[in-house]
């Protein structure tokens, strides 16, 4: 792939590939609940992130001409994220179903309406032979990367862009019952990416038992250059071939961890590019001070976002305070 070289300068812009869909989110009015539809999928929070933090990005997918379409592409644009390479057609919104976590289970739950819909309507012509000027960082994940048609798709346009190549599998086990299947498939996007993004709860679907620093070396061997794994209140650890850093979690009043992943996902992204590591050989590089310093606001990041409802990432203000105290509280 091309990609164009007019104009660069030493910023870093952001293109963000996959889903996006609407959330409903149950309201407890005291009988049975309402269900509120809000904005969502992961790549379409991580490109919200970015955006909010003040960073050029573009998203790529594909939204429907229905109202719900609509309303995801005006949520894009209004948080400064480009919409050019939307492509829009007939299929209906995706959609997803969001519970409250069951008792003794930290996580909420999900059930997925994607057959027939936007979110797997993406056409080998949806995809740019050019990315725009600045563009340096690629990210994709999710289930719109484990799709039979629009997954492979997705693969070989980050790996052929020319670009650092950022991924997030975001393991839903409801659209990938079959572990083993989906681990082929996940393996295949983790070989063509150099940053990798999971939560502790992926990691154990993926490898039952295995500790998290075995999962992170594991993962470096396969090909990328950082791993970031999440652990809730816990922090993060992130990786590379030659340094570990463990960032500690920010206290905060969780109200819902909806978009928490994909929140630090963005910041993370927005702390590298900052740093200018947009390349393998740089982020292989990176020694503590920039990892830690990439990581520590993406943790505060997450915990502004669990501090209020429903998957509304922090803006640059909000992040760039102190690094200790409690959020929301």
């Amino acid at each position: 792939m091309a990609h164009a070289e007019d104009d660069v300068s030493d910023a870093c812009a952001f293109l963000v590939c996959g889903e996006a869909l609407i959330d409903l989110v149950p309201v407890d009015n005291g009988s049975d609940p309402l269900l509120r539809a809000v904005c969502g999928g992961s790549p379409y929070n991580v490109a919200i992130g970015l955006g909010r933090l003040g960073a050029e990005t573009h998203f790529l997918g594909r939204l429907s001409h229905d109202a719900n379409g609509r309303r995801l592409a005006r949520r894009l644009s209004e948080n400064g994220v480009g919409v050019g390479l939307v492509a829009f057609g007939a299929a209906p919104s995706t959609l997803a179903c969001v519970f409250p976590p069951e008792p003794g289970q930290p996580d909420v739950g999900y059930a997925f309406y994607i057959d027939g819909t936007s979110g797997a309507a993406l056409q080998p012509g949806d995809f740019p032979r050019s990315l725009p000027a600045q563009v340096r960082i690629v990210h994709f994940g999710s289930f719109s990367a484990l799709l039979p048609r629009s997954g492979a798709m997705i693969r070989d346009f980050a790996a052929g862009s020319g670009c650092l190549v950022s991924y997030d599998p975001n393991i839903r086990p409801t659209i990938t019952p079959d572990r083993d299947a989906a681990r082929q498939e996940i393996a295949a996007c983790i070989a063509v990416a150099d940053i990798v993004k999971l939560s502790d709860a992926d990691a154990e679907w993926l490898y039952p038992g295995q500790p998290l620093d075995d999962v992170a070396s594991y993962m470096l061997r396969a090909g990328p250059s950082l791993v970031a794994i999440t652990r809730g209140a816990d922090g993060a650890i992130v990786q590379t071939p030659k340094t570990r850093v463990a960032v500690p979690g920010v206290p905060t009043r969780v109200v819902d961890t909806v978009g928490a992943g994909d929140t630090f996902m963005a910041a993370l992204l927005w702390g590298i590019g900052r740093r200018g590591l947009v390349d393998r050989r740089a982020l292989a590089d990176a020694g503590e001070p920039d990892l830690a310093g990439a990581a520590k606001p993406a943790c505060r990041a997450a915990a502004i976002v669990c501090a209020r409802p429903g998957a509304d990432p922090p803006f640059a203000a909000e992040i760039e305070g102190p690094a200790a105290g409690d959020v929301g509280t």
